[in-house]
């Protein structure tokens, strides 16, 4: 007969057994070397490559579908959907690649249709978002079948950023989108390098796509994991439960890392501009000498040498200093307090109550709690107040705000500033949060997209960034450098300057 004292020794056996099993497989997956672990800090607001505008959005679903063209590591245009093209007399031709399949979990797949193609570009060219990016376009025309295919684009004038305004544009199942609606953001479906497994708060999984045949990743399985905290992300990466951080680690973390070692921290300029938004229907704001005091008030070198550790320079344009576009006439905007002292009270703004919203971030808090303490030193009443990721994306989309720290990310063309700044731009159409109107910014960008000739473009672009540069509808903070930090593990990865995701497609795990 069996005891109590037997049956309590051997059920804590039992129970021993089972921690051991957990803590082996727990140890198993964390070494797992089909699958690549890594960090995000917040989770993106939508997969449904339409109407996904944050970066993290934005970078997953360029793993998930495929573009007609992509922009490159080096920032170069390059095939994806399409293996060529050429131009002549206003007539792009696209040669697109055969054998194209979504991969919709059947062991054949979904071929791509000529519907889908077509279906896909008018779902772009009718979104609020890149409709106006699309404009150029009068007509087009697909044929396309197992052996690939032909896609014509007919402009109703020159465009020189048209190859680039492609990039957005996915690829989509036309069947399955209509048939899900909104849902497809909870399924989505595309013919890229990975397919979608699953997705809840805390991670993001994706799998190999065994369709894709164009660029097969190395890594069987892509799990990316919504850390929200900055320390606790470092330590997850430090424990090995994350294999790949980029651009997600605050930098006093970063040269933590690098002074204990053992790690592949990689630094380098990137295309990141960090800037203070500023709501110009606000009739705080609406003075330029109101925007004058915001600017000199800010001391960027402190805060870059002592908050970011040195890892960025000092703004001046939305355009990075390595882009070609850049003009680098211009000179960061210096700091003298005295000055924005005077003209705060000028204004009649010494004392006023501010909000300056940032997300929840603790970095985007940690540095406009120094943007507040600043602003407030030279005169203004600075408030902080901080949002969840979509909350503060919402807000600053309906211009519920009045200053805000935002970034723009993997900015090359220099048709950028008809989306933040056109006067017709304002969301949902565009990204001119700052309700910025100017008919001279307007002309100029609107003429700037009809250059052929990339010298003249470079020196028209040069005039835009000046105007925008003395108006000062957003107040530039700094270039941020591109850091990522990888284990040792880690093999084969180099971060792309556009910092997207697409280099993951080559990552292997020893």
């Amino acid at each position: 007969m069996t005891t109590n004292k037997t049956r309590s020794f051997l059920k804590a056996i039992l129970t021993m057994l089972a921690l051991v099993t957990l803590v082996s497989c727990t140890k198993k997956s964390k070494n797992d070397d089909s699958t690549l672990y890594v960090g995000l800090s917040a989770a993106p607001s939508t997969l449904d490559p339409r109407n996904a505008m944050d970066a993290g959005g934005m970078r997953i679903t360029n793993l998930l579908f495929s573009s007609i063209v992509r922009l490159g590591p080096d920032l170069e245009i390059i095939g994806e959907a399409a293996t060529q093209w050429s131009y002549k007399n206003l007539v792009y031709t696209f040669t697109l690649r055969p054998g194209l399949k979504f991969d919709d979990g059947s062991p054949e797949g979904l071929p791509v249709t000529k519907e889908d193609f077509e279906f896909s570009l008018e779902s772009f060219r009718k979104s609020g978002r890149f409709a106006s990016s699309l404009e150029a376009i009068e007509s087009y025309q697909v044929e396309y079948g197992p052996a690939g295919g032909k896609l014509t684009i007919k402009l109703k004038q020159y465009s020189a950023t048209l190859l680039t305004d492609l990039t957005p544009v996915k690829l989509m199942p036309a069947k399955i989108v209509k048939e899900k609606g909104d849902d497809f953001r909870n399924l989505p479906i595309g013919t890229g390098p990975f397919s979608f497994v699953s997705s809840d708060a805390n991670e993001i999984r994706l799998r190999l796509n065994p369709l894709n045949t164009y660029s097969p990743p190395k890594m069987k399985n892509l799990v990316f994991k919504i850390v929200r905290e900055d320390n606790t992300r470092f330590l997850k990466l430090m424990k090995g439960e994350l294999d790949l951080v980029q651009q997600e680690l605050p930098p006093a973390k970063v040269t933590e890392i690098e002074a204990k070692g053992g790690f592949q921290v990689f630094k380098y300029p990137g295309l990141s501009m960090t800037y203070m938004l500023v709501n110009l229907k606000d009739p705080t704001f609406k003075r330029l000498e109101s925007r004058q005091a915001l600017s000199l008030a800010i001391n960027r070198d402190e805060i870059i040498r002592f908050k970011l550790e040195g890892l960025a320079q000092a703004a001046t344009s939305i355009l990075s200093p390595i882009n070609p576009y850049h003009d680098v006439s211009l000179t960061p905007p210096s700091f003298d307090l005295e000055k924005a002292k005077l003209l705060i009270e000028a204004s009649g703004l010494k004392g006023k109550e501010v909000i300056l919203k940032t997300s929840n971030s603790t970095q985007a808090v940690e540095n406009g709690k120094v943007l507040a303490n600043q602003l407030t030193a030279a005169g203004l009443n600075v408030k902080l107040q901080s949002f969840e990721w979509a909350t503060f994306y919402k807000d600053m989309d309906q211009g519920n705000f009045q200053l805000a720290t935002m970034k723009w990310v993997g900015t090359t063309d220099p048709d950028i500033y008809k989306t933040a700044f056109h006067s017709q731009e304002v969301p949902p159409k565009g990204r001119n949060r700052g309700s910025y109107s100017n008919p001279e910014i307007d002309k100029l960008v609107d003429t700037g997209r009809a250059i052929e000739d990339v010298r003249r473009r470079i020196t028209h672009y040069k005039k835009v960034q000046r105007v925008v540069y003395q108006e000062l509808p957003m107040i530039p903070l700094w270039y941020d450098f591109e850091v990522a930090v990888a284990s040792s593990r880690v093999q084969d990865y180099a971060p792309s300057k556009n910092g997207d995701f697409t280099s993951l497609t080559k990552v292997q795990k020893k």
